[in-house]
């Protein structure tokens, strides 16, 4: 889940009075560094010298299964309103930040 999400989770938990006493699960969906790996070689050609290409068909190790996340309680409680950025955006600008901070590293 992008931080940013969560962010907005804790403000809205204190704001909205259908949170309080609630035990909300705050998960976007899955992640595994497999499908962080694809998402930044699919957006960043310029770091495939940088990043494992690790084995992009192959999401999950074996013998991993995730658990199914139920999120359906954040909507409810949190309204129409509410909604998760995906992996994709998330990762890519994060990347992108890094990137900056890197460069900015190396003016220095």
């Amino acid at each position: 889940v992008d931080v940013r999400d969560v962010s907005r989770a804790h403000i809205l938990s204190l704001t909205t009075p259908a949170a309080s006493g609630q035990r909300i699960l705050i998960v976007s969906g899955l992640i595994t560094p497999q499908l962080v790996i694809n998402t930044i070689r699919k957006n960043f050609p310029q770091l495939h010298d940088r990043i494992i290409e690790g084995h992009p068909d192959k999401i999950l190790p074996e013998g991993v299964d995730p658990c199914g996340w139920v999120t359906k309680k954040s909507f409810d409680v949190f309204g129409p309103g509410w909604g998760y950025r995906g992996l994709q955006e998330s990762v890519v600008e994060t990347v992108n930040a890094l990137l900056a901070l890197e460069k900015g590293w190396a003016n220095k």
